[in-house]
């Protein structure tokens, strides 16, 4: 009956490839004894409460196994029906080509960019030891399992987030790794041949390896004895043959496409499975089910009566379980006694600091750290205590220099109820962007911290010395974008983060700011607001952020000596203040307005307010290392020529 079911599961994901005319049929033969053995033997689940707080989270971080994990859900009795199955790929179908997050469906993220699923399946394991030392065992106590393929492990996300792992003694942590030599563009031989599980060792990596992908005895026996390591994370390899039974068995010609008739009626011969598409023996579905619920009821029955003494004898554990279960949060930081003075002058960094403190004694569940340079970015939770090895209360995760891990794991972080943060200097912004990507794909409540945010940070030199990453964090889709000019402006843009539950990137300057008369933590709700006023009849607006908002301000002033009178525009968010009523858009803007932006990016973005690129004073090449003042006086936007080009475009 096991091999019956097992292939089933693979009779349907191949049907489900050929009725969408694409897809990626060797996996869903080779790898469905791994999976079936997964879900059918060790995987706990409630298919009727896929966001079950303590359910076995199971990574497919080889998304482009996506059929084989749809039709296994099928079989585990999610509200997939045959109808979707047939929709595989199609327009307004519930099953797209790979995975999109969907945890009532048991689909625990987005996949498809290799090694991200890897990496995210760190951060849910970090999560689950930080709640479950949080919370309790009685209440969290779970696995998360990963399916990896050869091409997850030669990325090097995976590489970076594998170590951290180990050094981490996750132990919770279990990846099942299909290894059978074979990628897109042919055989590995020659493009990957390390030997990866001495690799894994040398990481702190407990390992099996199982000769034969199709003994899902032997595959059981490596998961059981995996669930049995204390003190290191598990890598399990398991030889396969790619689109085995086929007649291109073992080669990248059956990884992609379609199989052909010949070969879908050799595969469903050897199958002992008839040849009409989609056919389901009830048996098989019935005796699944069964085996399923009659394994994982009891463990979820117990958990919820585990579940309800504490949220109901526990006041401050039923705080901590309603944040993990629905993640709303409302904090009014505007209204709460922080001590910043009229006259402060401070680095932005260390008030932003000073408000994470703030706002991590008002969330048990805000966490996160810097790529090895929290010295310098300050996002540092002081009494917080750092994660580490028997230590797993800590709220500073310490990655390394590992930018592209730290996303991914944020990621994972986040889809396990956390609300985490992340931060490195914004030059290297781009190490992330993958990463940055999903978040906002799949609307996570992550929060990315870049500090360092000009060319004026001095003799570090070009490398360091962002330009152009502004404008590519604020043309991804769905995520919000804020570069505060003062305290004011960082209170709102926190508090705005923290409520909303966005996406959201926060860009820092290595400066020391105060209280810029007129700043607003109203204002900066709505995304822009009027931070200087125009003495007489307006000549034009100048809109501004973050490190040049000053500067504009100074030059508005310098105008209007010489009766040239300007409004200046404070725009510390362009998503926000784009989501305002057109009325209030207006009130900013008068129809008719000549408008200059004064902002060191080379953001095409700000083409929607100005008339043309002559009114945009921006930065569009690389710094030098020198001191900011020869910086600014190399590039021309010391503020003199600043001033000269305004004026000449108002006159």
């Amino acid at each position: 009956m096991d091999l019956k079911i097992i292939n089933g599961i693979r009779s349907l994901a191949i049907d489900m490839i050929n009725e969408a005319g694409s897809g990626h049929p060797g996996v869903c033969l080779s790898a469905a004894p791994t999976l079936y053995t997964l879900f059918a033997n060790h995987l706990n689940f409630n298919k009727d409460d896929g966001t079950w707080i303590n359910r076995d989270r199971f990574v497919l971080s080889a998304g482009h196994a996506s059929a084989l994990l749809y039709s296994l859900l099928f079989y585990s009795g999610y509200q997939i029906d045959i109808d979707d199955l047939k929709k595989f790929r199609r327009k307004n179908g519930k099953l797209p080509g790979h995975p999109e997050l969907n945890q009532k469906l048991g689909i625990e993220m987005t996949t498809g960019p290799l090694g991200e699923g890897f990496a995210s399946a760190v951060g849910m394991a970090i999560a689950e030891e930080y709640e479950r030392n949080l919370i309790g065992k009685e209440i969290i106590n779970h696995f998360t399992y990963v399916f990896a393929s050869d091409g997850d492990l030669m990325e090097g996300i995976s590489y970076e987030a594998a170590s951290l792992a180990g050094t981490l003694k996750l132990n919770k942590l279990i990846v099942l790794y299909e290894s059978n030599n074979v990628t897109l563009d042919g055989k590995t031989k020659g493009v990957f041949e390390e030997d990866v599980i001495k690799r894994f060792e040398a990481m702190g990596w407990h390992t099996e390896v199982v000769s034969n992908g199709e003994d899902y005895t032997s595959i059981d026996n490596a998961i059981t004895k995996a669930k049995t390591v204390l003190d290191k994370p598990s890598l399990i390899e398991i030889k396969t043959i790619l689109g085995i039974g086929t007649k291109k068995a073992g080669t990248c010609e059956v990884h992609s496409g379609v199989l052909s008739e010949a070969d879908m009626a050799l595969v469903k011969e050897k199958m002992n499975i008839t040849r009409v598409p989609f056919h389901v023996s009830k048996d098989a579905v019935i005796t699944y089910r069964d085996k399923v619920d009659q394994r994982t009821s009891a463990v979820y029955n117990e958990w919820v009566n585990s579940f309800n003494a504490v949220y109901e004898g526990n006041p401050e554990k039923k705080k901590l379980l309603l944040e993990l279960e629905d993640g709303n949060i409302k904090l009014n930081l505007k209204n709460l006694k922080i001590n910043f003075s009229d006259n402060m002058k401070e680095d932005m960094r260390i008030t932003n600091s000073h408000l994470m403190n703030v706002i991590s004694n008002l969330m048990p569940l805000f966490i996160g750290g810097c790529s090895d340079v929290s010295r310098s970015t300050m996002a540092y939770i002081e009494n917080g205590k750092d994660f580490k090895i028997n230590s797993n209360k800590g709220k500073n995760i310490h990655f390394g220099v590992r930018e592209r891990a730290m996303g991914a794991i944020l990621n994972g972080l986040a889809l396990s109820g956390i609300r985490p943060f992340g931060s490195t200097f914004l030059a290297f912004s781009d190490y992330i962007k993958p990463s940055i990507r999903l978040t906002s794909m799949m609307n996570l409540p992550v929060t990315y911290i870049f500090t360092h945010d000009s060319i004026k940070i001095g003799s570090d030199g070009p490398t360091h010395q962002p330009v152009e990453q502004l404008s590519s964090l604020r043309t991804i889709p769905n995520m919000t974008v804020f570069r505060p000019a003062d305290v004011n402006e960082l209170v709102g843009s926190w508090d705005y983060i923290i409520n909303k539950k966005i996406p959201a990137t926060l860009i820092i300057p290595k400066e020391e700011k105060g209280l810029i008369p007129g700043s607003s933590i109203e204002g900066a709700l709505k995304g822009a607001y009027i931070i200087k006023k125009e003495m007489g009849r307006l000549s034009g607006i100048i809109i501004s952020t973050g490190s040049e908002l000053e500067t504009a301000i100074e030059i508005s002033e310098e105008l209007s000596l010489k009766g040239i009178m300007t409004r200046v525009i404070s725009m510390p968010s362009i998503e926000i203040f784009n989501k305002q009523p057109e009325e209030y858009k207006e009130s900013l803007f008068p129809i008719g307005s000549k408008i200059i932006v004064i902002e060191a990016s080379n953001d095409p973005t700000w083409n929607e307010f100005i008339y043309n690129k002559k009114y945009f004073l921006n930065i569009n090449t690389y710094g030098i290392s020198a001191s900011k003042t020869e910086i600014l006086e190399n590039l021309g936007y010391d503020f003199n020529s600043l001033l000269e080009k305004t004026e000449k475009l108002l006159k």
